[in-house]
């Protein structure tokens, strides 16, 4: 089943597409009388990495420690260049040492893998774009870690519910697939193409109810987790986005790409932008990379991160100038749409390396 074909799939349950996003109507929404949302998940692609020498390979590269990541496990992290820009983020699912997946927006997935690919002749590692043969879900929710491991029969008499940060491999049909859980509320499935159909109608038949890609993207906004764009790509240090806060950079590991001005950075204290949270009033949704500037005009103070529409607003995340916030100064997009922070849940000023 091709992305057309899938298209057509969800089409014939109600869905309409914007921008490669599936999008259902509100009547499903209001009918359904279940907690649990079934998001299709086409705006994000994964890279594999397969063989012996793959954990070797990836902790030479990445930011995060895959080492010390346990198998069926998952973690934050980014692979930079050697300026310790951020060529790509993604979330890096360990099944065990020589299996790994890298869950990421589609659009960065074909230069992600160029770049990986050519620090990978040396070791016995295969990358591979896993875009168009694997389909991913996701589930949101309270409860979801529960919910989902309900839903896909995950739990048996050894086995508990699936838990913040862990994955599980299953069986559907004969079929491996997997299911990671991001956060307290985001579970993400990743299952054959040939079976995804079968496996969307089995938890749709279980009462999930399909939803927007942007509840997706909410769901992590609010979580203050990142994500990096093709047009966003090398344009951040990981500690702009947060990255190190969140567990994706670790500087204890030894060197990788780009470690040297990530470490620098961090001990010098160096860093004069953070990713912040924030709403702006409803309209076009600002791409990932786009300017921020202060109503006087100039030179950029920010850029955006990821944006989603919420209601009867935009929510987003982006990377600001942290003197411009401290003296209170009026932030806004080139059309003056005007940004509004918001909390993030987690301590945007905390020192990680008091528990590294």
């Amino acid at each position: 089943m091709d992305q057309q074909q899938w298209q057509d799939f969800l089409s014939s349950r109600g869905a309409h597409w914007v921008d490669g996003a599936a999008h259902f109507s509100q009547d499903s929404d209001s009918t359904s009388g279940t907690d649990i949302q079934l998001i299709d998940l086409s705006p994000l692609g994964a890279i594999a990495v397969t063989g012996p020498d793959s954990q070797k390979f990836l902790q030479g590269q990445l930011t995060c420690d895959l080492v010390k990541l346990p198998d069926e496990h998952l973690t934050l992290g980014s692979h930079c260049n050697p300026k310790g820009r951020m060529i790509s983020a993604f979330h890096a699912l360990k099944i065990d040492q020589s299996q790994f997946v890298m869950l990421m927006p589609r659009d960065l997935v074909a230069s992600a893998l160029a770049a990986l690919k050519k620090y990978a002749v040396f070791f016995k590692t295969e990358l591979t774009d896993v875009s168009e043969t694997q389909r991913w879900f996701g589930l949101n929710g309270r409860d979801i870690g529960t919910a989902a491991s309900h839903l896909l029969c995950l739990s048996n008499s050894s086995d508990t519910d699936l838990i913040p940060g862990q994955l599980r491999s299953f069986d559907h049909n004969g079929h491996p697939a997997l299911a990671a859980m991001l956060n307290e509320r985001c579970v993400a499935i990743q299952v054959p193409n040939v079976q995804a159909a079968d496996l969307w109608q089995k938890l749709e038949g279980n009462n999930a109810r399909p939803g927007d890609y942007s509840h997706w993207q909410q769901q992590l906004i609010e979580a203050g987790i990142p994500q990096v764009h093709q047009s966003s790509s090398e344009m951040f240090i990981p500690q702009m986005l947060n990255l190190h806060l969140l567990g994706g950079v670790n500087f204890k590991k030894g060197c990788y790409t780009g470690q040297e001005v990530v470490a620098r950075m961090q001990y010098l204290g160096a860093a004069k932008r953070r990713m912040y949270r924030a709403k702006i009033d409803k309209g076009d949704i600002p791409q990932a990379g786009e300017e921020i500037f202060t109503p006087a005009g100039g030179s950029s103070v920010g850029n955006l991160v990821e944006a989603c529409t919420t209601g009867d607003e935009i929510e987003l995340l982006a990377v600001l100038t942290k003197s411009k916030v401290a003296d209170g100064e009026s932030l806004q997009l080139s059309d003056g749409r005007v940004l509004e922070l918001l909390e993030l849940p987690y301590d945007a000023d905390a020192d990680p390396l008091a528990s590294d």
